[in-house]
């Protein structure tokens, strides 16, 4: 890999020692990204915008298009007389803002089509970065790319970051170590006509920003990123003017450097990693420093893991303590996520029951620990805790809305779902169903819808028959043939026993537990609606067995002698004593009972 690396360096691969620096010194390292991050996921480059302009002005004047080797001769002879850039360009084919902003879009925002095929969006290295920033290991991102699929992939993590765009914004920003992310776009954003695009504008910076990169090129270490630095002379400049790194420099390289690029890493000593494309990379980068989070905090073992629960959550003190116990084993989930393998096709009932087992066995230590975690928490001092952790694990699921098996992404949301079901038992057995519907509609995720995504709340996301699909696990060879009328629920419900037994007592007072909370599920479902034409999930509590001789579903007998009657009325479910509470009852029984008779 570090065939360029100057003669007397040890010869090993620069990524154990990128990843090695980064953990050991987080936020000390910068990106500093080119274009060759964002061209896998279909966007162009500046240059590619500014020759697909050129070729509109050239089709729209009845002129022959040409070739990129031509592009500046033919403007120079068809132009208004401006050097050829984006601005000029601009002006030329949009004379408004709103227009240049529309015909701008077809190059930086995806349609519907392009989305649901990964293109114009963030991809791989984009998340990859993302999670590196909210693990606190980069915190400054210098980008010679318009496009905003940094901004939108840290977004998705719940950062926002200080965006510098112009030089106008460096005036009055947070400063560098004070920011949580700072993304300084180097040539502009693809909305803005004051881009740099020309030989000439890549010559140099104005003085603030030049002062602001020079700072970063000297006070932090740096990780270049499909960057050639063939065009920017400017920015080349720069770096060739950094006489002293306190940190080293890493250049990785899809393909072997080119001679300027040579040049810059012999300069600096830099440690070179060719073939690594972007989008595996930053992934790599990322399981790295997870696996050294690993070792140096050794996995707890179930037991001791449920223990040390146990003595941290009566001390009002210690909800840090309690909150990195459960992000340990989150952690743990989202690495094994990252690099669960897809189902195969042909996959057979054994191979898809294997697959299941293998994610709830990686669960069962943060199971434990919600169940405990949950049922203790008699004073409800955690419950934004038990919230997070859901939906954490709900985002913990690589998008991939245009799957052509949908059970191989549904299975990245199995955890998600053990763990909602898993707290919502333990906070309907401490009688606390005001943290059930915290647990059911507070943690969210992102659906698509239309142009874009819309979020839905977990009890619909989580639905048991969207993560789970029927015919597969009907098809399981632990059931020895058995076919079960509601699989889903059969299965959670086999799935959560052993974690609950031990705060419950007894197998009655389990199955009483799970009916229970998988009907007041179903209600919620019911007030709050669920979406892609799902009702709310019938279970085992629901079938005929469950039915009295009036037709009366034992357990709604059983909530309205039982549920807390101040939480539910703050619902849509409406007073006890109004006509909405039982109309809204019989609704759900009548729903329940068209899927237990159909």
């Amino acid at each position: 890999m570090d065939d360029l690396l100057p003669a007397g360096r040890p010869a090993f691969d620069a990524r154990i020692s990128l990843a090695t620096a980064m953990h050991a010194q987080p936020g000390v390292y910068a990106l500093l990204l080119g274009s060759g991050t964002s061209t896998g996921v279909g966007v162009p480059t500046g240059w590619g915008v500014v020759t697909a302009l050129v070729a509109k002005v050239a089709a729209a004047a009845g002129e022959q298009v040409p070739t990129e080797a031509d592009i500046e001769q033919w403007w120079a002879k068809h132009g208004d007389g401006a050097p050829l850039g984006y601005s000029a360009l601009l002006e030329a084919l949009a004379s408004t803002p709103a227009a240049r902003r529309a015909l701008l879009a077809s190059f930086f925002e995806p349609t519907p089509e392009e989305r649901a095929q990964g293109v114009k969006v963030p991809g791989a290295a984009h998340r990859a970065i993302a999670q590196l920033v909210a693990r606190g290991a980069v915190r400054v991102i210098v980008t010679t790319n318009f496009d905003r699929l940094i901004e939108q992939a840290l977004e998705a993590e719940g950062i926002f970051p200080q965006v510098i765009a112009t030089p106008a914004a460096i005036e009055g920003m947070e400063p560098l170590p004070h920011a949580r992310c700072t993304v300084i776009k180097l040539h502009g954003d693809y909305a803005r006509t004051d881009q740099l695009n020309t030989v000439e504008e890549l010559s140099a910076y104005v003085p603030p920003l030049r002062k602001l990169l020079e700072r970063v090129l000297d006070e932090y270490g740096l990780v270049v990123s499909g960057w050639s630095g063939d065009w920017d002379h400017g920015l080349v400049a720069a770096l060739e003017g950094t006489r002293s790194r306190r940190y080293p420099l890493f250049w990785t390289s899809r393909d072997e450097l080119g001679q300027l690029a040579r040049r810059l890493v012999a300069q600096h000593r830099a440690h070179v990693i060719t073939g690594a494309a972007a989008e595996q990379f930053f992934p790599d980068l990322v399981n790295r420093l997870e696996a050294l989070d690993d070792l140096a905090d050794p996995p707890l073992t179930r037991a001791m893991a449920v223990a040390r629960l146990k003595r941290l959550l009566p001390d009002p003190v210690k909800h840090i303590e309690v909150a990195d116990l459960f992000e340990t084993e989150l952690r743990r989930l989202r690495d094994y996520l990252r690099t669960l393998a897809p189902l195969a096709p042909d996959a057979d009932p054994a191979a898809l029951q294997h697959a299941h087992d293998e994610v709830r066995s990686r669960c069962d230590t943060l199971m434990r620990l919600l169940a405990h975690g949950v049922f203790l928490d008699r004073d409800r001092q955690h419950t934004a805790l038990w919230v997070r952790v859901v939906e954490q694990l709900m985002r913990a699921r690589q998008r991939d809305d245009s799957a052509p098996d949908p059970r191989a992404t549904n299975l990245q949301h199995y955890p998600a779902l053990l763990a909602l079901r898993t707290a919502s038992l333990a906070a309907v057995a401490a009688y606390h169903d005001d943290v059930l519907l915290r647990l059911l509609r507070r943690p969210t995720w992102r659906i698509q819808a239309g142009n874009g995504h819309r979020p839905v709340a977990a009890l619909d996301a989580l639905h048991d028959c969207r993560v789970l699909d029927f015919d597969t696990v009907n098809s399981f060879p632990r059931w020895h043939g058995e076919v079960w009328q509601f699989p889903q629920s059969r299965l959670l419900r086999e799935e959560t026993r052993p974690v609950l037994l031990p705060l419950v007592g007894d197998e009655d007072s389990f199955l009483q537990l799970f009916h229970r909370t998988e009907y007041r599920t179903a209600l919620a479902q019911s007030l709050f609606g669920v979406s892609g034409g799902l009702g709310p999930a019938p279970g085992g509590f629901a079938v005929e067995s469950q039915w009295g001789p009036d037709g009366t579903l034992y357990w709604e007998t059983d909530f309205r002698e039982n549920a807390d009657r101040d939480v539910w009325e703050r619902t849509p479910l409406g007073r006890r004593d109004g006509e909405t509470y039982g109309r809204r009852l019989a609704a759900l029984a009548d729903a329940l009972r068209a899927d237990a008779v159909g």
